[in-house]
C-alpha cells in the first residue's frame, strides 16, 4: 500500500506502473496463501443436490457431482448443462471453487454441475487419473441426462488450470 501511495506522488507514469506491479507481486501471494483450497471458497453457497458418480479407492471413496438447478427446475424438462472441473495444478482443489459460477449459470436457466475428481493430495493420483475421472463424470451426466432433466446434446464442460485440461479432454 505504501508503494501505491508513493506512486500517486510521483510524476512519471512508468514509475507508477512499476510500483503498482511490485505491490501486486508483494500483496497477492499473501492473499492467496491465506485461503485454503476447500469448499468454503464456494462463497458460502451450497448445491441443490449432490450425487455419487464414481467410487474409487482411497480416503475419499465417493466422487460426487454437485448440482445447481434453475428456478422452477423440473426433471421432466430438458435443460442445457455445464460441468465444471476445479483447478489446483493436479495437486488439490475442491468442487466448491466453481459454486459461484454454477449458481450464476443456474440463474440463467442451465443445470450447472461441479465435479469432484481425484488429485495427488487426496489419492496420490496422476493427471491421467484426473482426466479419467473427468471422463467418468461426463459419461455419467450423458447417460443419465434424461433422468436429470438435461438435454444430452447441450452439455458443456469448463474448468480452471488442471480442471481446464480435464474439461478439454472430456
Amino acid at each position: 500500500m505504501l508503494a501505491l501511495l508513493l506512486a500517486a506522488k510521483l510524476n512519471t507514469g512508468r514509475m507508477k506502473l512499476t510500483l503498482r506491479i511490485l505491490t501486486l507481486f508483494c500483496v497477492l501471494p499473501l492473499v492467496v496463501h491465506a485461503q485454503p483450497l476447500t469448499n468454503e471458497l464456494g462463497g458460502g453457497l451450497t448445491p441443490d443436490e449432490t450425487m455419487v458418480y464414481k467410487k474409487v479407492p482411497g480416503k475419499v471413496t465417493d466422487l460426487k457431482l454437485h448440482f445447481f438447478y434453475p428456478q422452477g427446475y423440473k426433471k421432466s424438462k430438458s435443460y442445457p448443462a455445464i460441468v465444471f472441473f476445479f483447478g489446483g495444478g493436479w495437486n488439490g482443489g475442491a468442487a466448491g471453487h466453481f459454486y459461484i459460477h454454477a449458481k450464476y449459470l443456474a440463474s440463467r436457466g442451465m443445470v450447472a454441475i461441479c465435479s469432484d475428481y481425484r488429485t495427488k493430495t487426496s489419492h496420490g493420483a496422476l493427471p491421467f487419473q484426473c482426466v479419467e475421472d473427468g471422463k467418468s463424470a461426463m459419461r455419467y451426466v450423458r447417460e443419465n441426462a434424461r433422468k436429470l432433466g438435461i438435454d444430452p446434446n447441450r452439455i458443456a464442460a469448463g474448468g480452471g488450470s488442471a480442471g481446464g485440461h480435464v474439461a478439454a479432454a472430456t
